[in-house]
């Protein structure tokens, strides 16, 4: 048997070996062959120089200047930018009605977008071309524009930026299924909250004014110096900004409890930042994610309006939780029986939630999400350590620093998305939205794991 097991592994050894000198051998074929192909030249030429390609797209190319919109199927494929070093200006594109002329046009486009959507925000493009991709090992691409290669890109490589163009289609039923499912979780929330949780501010303030001021001070600001570090593309840091400004996520409190952490203080910190995220989410993105934009340089416009997200986040938020506690001290026998089963049943549809946002967009989430793995990791692990340090640095106990660790490491990513697909607001944006999905998948993950690790750990 063991000898069986030890053929299989070598054999599988063997074989991704030989996979890999083929891949490398393959690439570098297409590589030295590509190189030979000249603008100008016909695609029968291109094949006999070069061979099959490993893809074929046949697309419409907009030109706006010298930026490129490529369409294929109906649908905005690629967004190519003759010279990326072209800002947007956001002094004059305030001073703008709309914008068009303090910024390169095809800015406010995404990948994702209709043909009848980019010509309605785009105008009319300057040139359009007919024509076709060729793909050699998806990193050679060759361009024909009407049969004549008009471009040769080598060594194609999917970076950051790519995420900033990209735009997660939602449907309207989708968005309402979204929105009803955080409200349904939010007033499973506010059933667990009664006056006494509130008074925990009284009998333990120093605990309670150290786990706010994690997460919506001190996190927000390691956030954006977090940003300043790794220098992602705009869309991821805005990302990152949102999720570091909302509150406490719906699973803390269990996490919490498996933690052996202080749940009397974990409850208390949910209700009080979950009420405080009314207006502290939107101020804290407004205020970090405009100095981000006015430092940074982006090549797309985001837009930030405070007003709307409170108006957005009472909705989602407030009214939930007002419904909530009044109906916990209104039948308080109906909310005994029906809390635990609710709570549970909000983790599972939580999840479902996060793939009810991913699932339309999958082909991009496979595509790209690579890209902000570790990304989100680092952040996340920022916050549990924010939370952490901090209680430490306060001398807390130790149980009250493992619920401030866990409150700050554990961010409602769902109320997140629900902004970020807002069509008001940021319109399913490609970066935002992978931050906040992968995060509310990766917290669970690193949550659990932190709090396994300390239920084997007696608190001293």
């Amino acid at each position: 048997m063991k000898g069986v097991y030890l053929f299989m592994v070598k054999a599988s050894l063997a074989g991704l070996l030989v996979f890999g000198l083929n891949f490398s051998t393959e690439a570098k074929i297409y590589h030295n062959r590509v190189k030979q192909v000249a603008i100008g030249m016909d695609s029968v030429q291109v094949i006999q120089l070069v061979g099959q390609p490993t893809k074929t797209e046949y697309v419409t190319r907009f030109f706006y200047g010298n930026d490129q919109v490529v369409i294929a199927q109906g649908e905005v494929v690629d967004i190519r930018l003759f010279n990326r070093n072209t800002k947007v200006n956001f002094k004059k594109l305030k001073k703008s009605k709309q914008g068009k002329d303090s910024i390169r046009t095809v800015a406010p486009l995404r990948i994702g977008m209709t043909t009848d959507e980019v010509y309605r925000i785009g105008g009319n493009p300057n040139k359009i071309e007919y024509g076709s991709d060729l793909y050699y090992s998806n990193r050679h691409r060759v361009e024909l524009s009407q049969g004549r290669v008009s471009e040769v890109d080598m060594h194609i490589k999917k970076t950051l930026e790519i995420l900033d163009w990209i735009r997660l289609n939602f449907s309207k039923g989708g968005l309402l299924f979204m929105n009803i499912t955080l409200a349904f979780i939010m007033f499973g929330v506010a059933l667990g909250i009664k006056v006494e949780h509130f008074k925990q501010v009284v009998k333990s303030p120093k605990a309670v004014i150290v786990g706010v001021a994690s997460q919506f001070l001190v996190l927000p600001a390691l956030t954006f110096l977090l940003i300043a570090i790794i220098k992602p593309s705009p869309s991821i840091a805005m990302g990152m900004i949102l999720v570091a400004a909302c509150p406490g996520g719906n699973i803390s409190n269990f996490i919490s409890s498996v933690a052996k952490a202080n749940v009397a203080l974990s409850v208390s910190l949910t209700a009080i930042a979950t009420l405080a995220a009314i207006i502290l989410t939107p101020l804290n993105f407004a205020l970090w994610g405009s100095l981000y934009s006015e430092t940074a340089e982006m090549v797309i416009p985001i837009r930030i309006d405070a007003w709307e997200m409170i108006k957005t986040v009472f909705i989602l938020l407030g009214i939930p939780i007002i419904i909530g506690i009044w109906f916990s001290n209104r039948f308080p026998r109906a909310t005994t029986k029906i809390i635990k089963p609710i709570k549970t049943f909000s983790i599972i549809i939580f999840l479902g939630f996060i793939v009810a946002a991913l699932s339309s967009n999958f082909k991009f989430f496979l595509g790209y999400i690579h890209l902000i793995l570790l990304i989100v990791f680092t952040h996340n692990l920022l916050a549990l350590l924010t939370g952490f340090s901090l209680g430490s640095l306060f001398k807390l106990p130790k149980a009250d620093i493992r619920t401030i660790t866990i409150e700050t490491g554990i961010q409602n990513s769902g109320l997140g998305l629900v902004l970020i697909f807002n069509p008001n607001l940021f319109d399913g944006l490609g970066g935002m939205a992978f931050v906040a999905a992968w995060w509310g998948i990766w917290h669970i993950i690193s949550g659990l794991a932190i709090a396994t690790f300390w239920s084997k750990r007696a608190i001293t």
